[in-house]
């Protein structure tokens, strides 16, 4: 965006951002089929009127942006027959100076990222992923930091140009969650080594200011800031930065306490280590805003901070009714591609339960990874396919209270739009093979996230501050959880689980790669990887099952034990 020369001895700069919208566009539910109170069309309003009281500002989109809605979905099924796709004019019209890329950006291969953001008019960012390979230099075009020039005239009339340097940086463990597409091909190094170089090349390059954009947080409920994949408490600590623009945990900052163990943080403000920041939720439900009021000094010759100030504002039920109708075909072509059926169900199936004891949505899950692997084990006569084989699955939209949203599917034709909301990330299929020790582990990883509940209030029992894809259930060996035992004791199975005895377990990539921090899973354990994504193995599942369909026969193999 150009602003709009303005005549100040200081002027007001400030920055917009948007992170984590995981393709929440249209302001409108396709799993509910009814309209909501976020995406890209209910934001647009609001940077309109951010935009109008400042003397200068840009947009910045902090990632994950073309992942994680029946949209986005949309548009993978659609890149190969349409070009371009609605991202570019999407992103254009509402006016965006720069896009850094997230970890979600690669689910899909470098191919498609290419796609996706090709006639995007805003430079890409990451500092510290670097294209290895042909392949990906074809489809790679980021720069690790951009210079925004703004024209500014001051009183004395005459023209000053104010320099905003922009730095992204993304997870490092994008190799590990999407290795599949990007071995080979790419290479990531430390957020921090990265970032340290990229702001001493912008300063010197003639920056003003500069805004670290981190598609990264900050470790939770913890005293200890360090971390290769929640960085920003260490990268906030770098010299030459101003503010800091965050998200990957899909947290409001400020505002949230979840940060307040760490030295330096403040959550009111919006401060770490003094430096203002924010991170503006999920969805496309908030809108970041970074404010600056500079004076150009004569004497320095440059621009100096008098005050900065970080805050998040909500978006409300007003629209951008432009973008609603620019977005209105790929809208209805949203629709009509959830609507397709793929095969049926002979009862509900619901995840509103899944926290507290096992669910038909949940064994459906299971029995289709088990399926797809014993076909394979037929056809390949390996070691492996002779071990004791288990599935691990998390419930992505299970309720945590009785007033909560969760994913259920009627009795009958199930959709590919029933597809998504039942398994909503574009996972694929991997197999480790654990010793009996990483196993125990790894069950009493998930039952940690329970608690000691009480007999009248079944919603007691789940502690609600660790996420549903936090808790994976096992299908394959029947086990319970007791909550009043210290984690570590608290999982009994049977048949005993042996230490020394190794186990196939069927999980999805990003838990197979360490995703999550569970059980010391790094990926060295994987081995087989599925070229499909799990949601293409329900449906094929489901077609396999033909007219009779998903049976109503649940297995109760785990419960709480609430004696």
């Amino acid at each position: 965006m150009t602003s709009t020369a303005v005549k100040a001895e200081s002027i007001t700069l400030r920055i917009l951002a948007t992170s984590d919208v995981h393709g929440h566009f249209t302001g409108f539910n396709y799993f509910s089929q009814r309209p909501e109170i976020n995406g890209l069309v209910h934001t647009a309003t609001l940077i309109e009127q951010e935009r109008a009281s400042a003397d200068i500002s840009l947009l910045i989109e902090n990632g994950d942006l073309i992942q994680g809605s029946p949209f986005t979905d949309y548009m993978v099924a659609a890149a190969s027959s349409q070009n371009p796709l609605p991202l570019a004019n999407l992103l254009n019209s509402i006016g965006y100076d720069a896009v850094n890329l997230g970890n979600h950006e690669f689910n899909y291969g470098l191919e498609y990222l290419s796609q996706a953001y090709a006639g995007v008019s805003a430079p890409i960012l990451s500092a510290n992923l670097h294209a290895t390979s042909s392949f990906a230099k074809q489809h790679l075009t980021h720069k690790p930091y951009v210079i925004i020039r703004k024209e500014v005239a001051n009183t004395a009339a005459s023209t000053t140009v104010i320099n905003i340097g922009l730095v992204g940086v993304l997870p490092p463990q994008i190799m590990q969650w999407d290795a599949h597409h990007l071995t080979n091909h790419v290479r990531v190094e430390p957020m921090y080594d990265a970032a340290q170089r990229a702001v001493k090349a912008v300063r010197d390059a003639g920056a003003d200011i500069v805004i670290l954009v981190a598609h990264t947080g900050m470790p939770k409920q913890s005293s200890d800031g360090k971390d290769s994949e929640q960085g920003v408490w260490e990268l906030a600590q770098l010299a030459g930065i101003d503010g800091i623009i965050f998200g990957h945990q899909h947290e409001v900052f400020p505002g949230t306490e979840v940060y307040d163990g760490l030295d330096q943080v403040d959550s009111k403000q919006g401060t770490v280590f003094g430096i203002p920041a924010v991170q503006p939720g999920v969805h496309a439900e908030h809108l970041g805003i970074l404010d600056f009021t500079l004076n150009y000094s004569k004497e320095r010759q440059g621009w100096v901070v008098l005050s900065k100030a970080a805050r998040v504002e909500r978006v409300t039920a007003a629209r951008n009714e432009a973008l609603v109708d620019q977005l209105e075909p790929a809208h209805q072509a949203t629709v009509a591609f959830m609507q397709q059926p793929i095969g049926h169900t002979q009862t509900t199936l619901s995840q509103q339960f899944a926290r507290i004891e096992p669910t038909l949505a949940m064994q459906l899950i299971h029995d289709a990874q088990l399926w797809y692997i014993e076909r394979y084990a037929l056809a390949n006569a390996l070691p492996w396919t002779e071990l004791p084989r288990l599935s691990a699955v998390a419930p992505f939209h299970a309720a945590l209270s009785a007033s909560d949203d969760f994913t259920s599917i009627e009795g009958g034709a199930v959709t590919l739009g029933d597809i998504g909301d039942l398994y909503r990330y574009p996972n694929t299929l991997d197999v480790l093979v654990v010793t009996g020790k990483t196993l125990k582990v790894w069950l009493e990883d998930a039952a940690s996230a329970l608690q000691l509940g009480s007999a009248d209030d079944r919603w007691s029992w789940i502690k609600t501050d660790i996420p549903s894809y936090q808790f994976d259930t096992f299908s394959g060996i029947d086990y319970q959880i007791n909550p009043s035992q210290p984690i570590g004791q608290r999982v009994e199975t049977s048949p005993e689980i042996n230490d020394e005895q190794k186990y196939a377990v069927v999980t999805n990539n990003y838990r197979a790669n360490g995703g999550g921090d569970i059980a010391d899973l790094d990926g060295s354990q994987i081995i087989y990887s599925s070229p499909d994504q799990i949601q293409h193995i329900l449906i094929e599942y489901l077609r396999f099952l033909g007219d009779k369909g998903y049976p109503a026969t649940l297995r109760q193999n785990w419960k709480i034990d609430k004696n």
